[in-house]
């Protein structure tokens, strides 16, 4: 998580300084960032998505499929039970990992455009294009990341992003994560963190 909010930051910080350009929200289905779940849950259901349980912190998830394959989709709340993120977690087989990722990436990139920050690295024995690809990221030898952020960052109000990564999961399997994000979401964050502990 702290990669993401870094990535995420980073990326603002660049693009701010590119000056202001349209606000693009980067949101999740056809959901609002503030909806609460009364609006919410029927957006969701009409799209094919069910919902499967309550989570902590009031989050509701969601089973359905991603580009044919399972997902899980948990929407996240803050107290007043405003929309902040979405998680979505998609988990085809090991060997359509790479391809569902790119079809993602591919889509995202054709809804908000260029990413403002993409990473595709390898570290020794493996690098890209050798077909070891799915084997570097069960043994964590390789990082797939993509990040897009409203180019109209100064603007507090407007400000959201998206970030498209491979994860492992426990059993050495690998799941797509698109985690979404509204500009309250950081303040969400912090408060189900707990209070940072001072070092002296």
């Amino acid at each position: 998580m702290r990669r993401r909010l870094l990535a995420l930051l980073t990326a603002t910080l660049l693009l701010a300084a590119l000056g202001p350009a349209q606000a693009i929200p980067h949101r999740f289905a056809d959901l609002h960032w503030g909806a609460d779940r009364s609006e919410a849950h029927p957006t969701l259901t009409r799209l094919g998505w069910r919902f499967t349980r309550q989570a902590a912190y009031g989050d509701a998830v969601y089973a359905g499929t991603v580009a044919g394959h399972p997902a899980r989709a948990t929407l996240k709340y803050d107290l007043l039970g405003r929309l902040v993120a979405v998680d979505l977690r998609v988990t085809p087989p090991a060997d359509r990992i790479l391809a569902v990722y790119r079809t993602m990436r591919s889509a995202l990139t054709l809804q908000y455009g260029p990413p403002a920050y993409t990473q595709a690295s390898f570290r020794p024995p493996y690098r890209e294009g050798d077909g070891r690809e799915v084997e570097a990221l069960k043994s964590q030898h390789a990082i797939l990341d993509t990040v897009w952020v409203d180019r109209d960052a100064l603007n507090l109000d407007m400000r959201s992003g998206v970030q498209l990564d491979v994860n492992t999961v426990p059993f050495g399997k690998l799941e797509v994560q698109q985690f979404s994000l509204s500009n309250d979401w950081t303040e969400e964050y912090q408060r189900r963190a707990g209070p940072a502990e001072e070092n002296f």
